[in-house]
């Protein structure tokens, strides 16, 4: 319970004094979009009592979605995660938010406040028919809101379909820090876009530290409770890989708190399974995301520090190596860097995507073009590759 408060208080951005208005203050925004449904995530100024109506586009007759657990739905709360289910795949739909304040939640009592419906969003689900994408990735921005949306811009986003943020977006989940996932990023995201076209964000190691790092999933929830995943987006096959920390789990700065070497065999197994599924192997294109490079620059590899890092490149390469994958795209080094197949022990194309920097994707025709642009909207990099 307290942990769910300093959720509220600190991450979810709440103004704990002085609050006189009722609004839905961050969010909506779109996490995990499938073929049949999308989860819509959003906070609420006072403590409230939300739903979703939702109904395709063209029609006047809406469904009702709640967010709801063991046979209760999620009330008295600021933070709601409403899940819709049984959508109708590659259609358009529409959905507004409605929320009432409640000031007293007694157990036989209940007192509302003021009530407000938004304006209607749209969104469409994953059409399985899909040829191609363009590919929004960026990473370790370190809570820098304004360079976000710069290489957005740069990277013209309104005609992206996809957005993946491959992580550092922050630099700790700490409650006594000044940043929180909505200042950093997410509102950021919603101003432009996540409203109607979900991100997806991939952990970095700075987003595992600090006090409030367990809260991590809250903010982008899966069906699943995973943090790893992936998604074929048409013909696209998109992986999603969490490295966690750098260091080894028993260095103490860790303090004994973590255990990735146990996670990183979960995770194994899983992509195991993964690439020899029907989904998998039916996909066009595949492209893998992940936070480290599965190549550790030689002056970093002499320090024998990072060893994390090296069970990550050390679980994954060999069996990716295997699964026809046609680029991989990473953070972490703060540098941009392009390592050809077979030159780091890597059977694919690999690209480091720097610190102030972002790539675009556009995938068609058998063709993966990569656009790297700098903070400055410079284009650093221009590539078609080939696939498989």
């Amino acid at each position: 319970m307290k942990r769910f408060l300093f959720l509220c208080m600190w991450g979810l951005g709440m103004n704990v004094s002085g609050q006189s208005s009722f609004q839905i203050d961050h969010g909506p925004y779109l996490q995990e979009m499938r073929q049949d449904g999308v989860t819509v995530v959003f906070h609420t100024s006072k403590s409230s009592f939300s739903k979703l109506e939702v109904r395709e586009r063209g029609s006047s007759a809406s469904q009702s979605y709640y967010e709801a657990a063991h046979g209760l739905r999620n009330a008295d709360a600021q933070f709601f995660k409403i899940r819709t289910e049984d959508l109708k795949a590659g259609t358009e739909y529409e959905y507004r938010i409605c929320t009432k304040e409640v000031k007293s939640f007694q157990p036989y009592k209940v007192v509302f406040g003021d009530s407000l419906t938004s304006k209607w969003y749209s969104f469409k689900t994953i059409d399985p028919h899909q040829k191609g994408a363009s590919i929004f990735i960026t990473s370790d921005i370190h809570n820098r809101p304004e360079l976000l949306e710069k290489l957005l811009r740069y990277c013209d986003y309104q005609t992206c379909t996809s957005f993946f943020y491959a992580g550092d977006m922050m630099n700790y989940m700490e409650k006594s820090s000044n940043e929180n996932p909505f200042s950093a990023f997410i509102d950021t995201s919603v101003k432009l876009f996540a409203s109607s076209v979900p991100f997806e964000v991939i952990r970095g190691n700075h987003e595992t530290r600090g006090n409030l790092a367990r809260t991590f999933p809250s903010y982008f929830p899966k069906s699943d409770g995973k943090v790893y995943g992936s998604y074929l987006l048409g013909d696209v096959m998109v992986v999603m890989l969490d490295c966690g920390e750098d260091k080894a789990d028993s260095h103490p700065v860790y303090a004994g708190f973590t255990d990735y070497s146990a996670y990183r065999v979960e995770q194994r197994k899983w992509l195991e399974a993964l690439v020899k599924s029907k989904e998998y192997k039916k996909a066009r294109y595949h492209i893998v995301i992940c936070h480290f490079p599965l190549a550790i620059p030689e002056e970093e590899a002499k320090k024998n520090v990072f060893w994390g890092w090296k069970e990550v490149r050390d679980t994954f390469l060999p069996l990716l190596n295997k699964a026809d994958v046609d680029l991989l795209v990473s953070g972490h080094t703060h540098r941009f860097f392009y390592h050809a197949p077979n030159t780091v022990e890597n059977t694919f194309p690999m690209l480091e995507q720097g610190y102030d920097s972002a790539v675009r994707l556009d995938l068609s025709d058998g063709k993966i073009s990569m656009k790297v642009v700098n903070k400055d909207g410079k284009k650093i990099y221009d590539k078609i590759l080939k696939i498989k």
